[in-house]
């Protein structure tokens, strides 16, 4: 069993923000396609470099896996696994994460930093949820920083 925590991130509204809009007030990550422009959330490579000194990190998506790889390389999130839409459960026609065993065998503690915790189907004693608000690409965001302070208290 790790000592150290298992850290899960989420990347849409929790660390980065997706538009289609023309632009928007946080700072821009890159240009994803011809029309959707993605934009970091403030303290994003804060917390990023935080959870990675403090434990492993999994990053663990809906999004499609290329979309997240840019998304992780931009970030330097250097995750031991990368979870994307493939391997999310289908369930009445939303896509939905699951906690493996294998993490639940293996770490004593495991959080989810994911502004949607409806999108989890398990649930175990072990995984504490830390949920910012909602990122929906605003310059002054300080959705994080609680984030932040509480993993700092770990």
């Amino acid at each position: 069993m790790l000592s150290k925590p298992l850290f899960i991130l989420d990347l849409d509204h929790t660390l980065i923000y997706g538009s289609y809009a023309q632009t928007e007030t946080a700072e821009f990550l890159f240009q994803h396609n011809q029309y959707l422009k993605v934009y970091k959330r403030s303290l994003a490579e804060d917390l990023v470099s935080l959870c990675q000194n403090k434990g492993d990190v999994i990053v663990y998506t809906t999004a499609l896996r290329g979309y997240a790889k840019t998304i992780c390389k931009k970030l330097e999130i250097n995750p031991i696994e990368l979870l994307s839409r493939k391997q999310c459960k289908i369930k009445n026609g939303s896509y939905k994460k699951q906690i493996k065993t294998e993490w639940i065998e293996q770490y004593e503690k495991i959080i989810i930093i994911d502004d949607s915790p409806n999108v989890w189907l398990s649930d175990n004693e072990k995984v504490e949820f830390l949920m910012p608000m909602e990122f929906r690409g605003e310059k002054d965001d300080k959705g994080l920083c609680e984030i932040i302070q509480k993993i700092n208290n770990f």
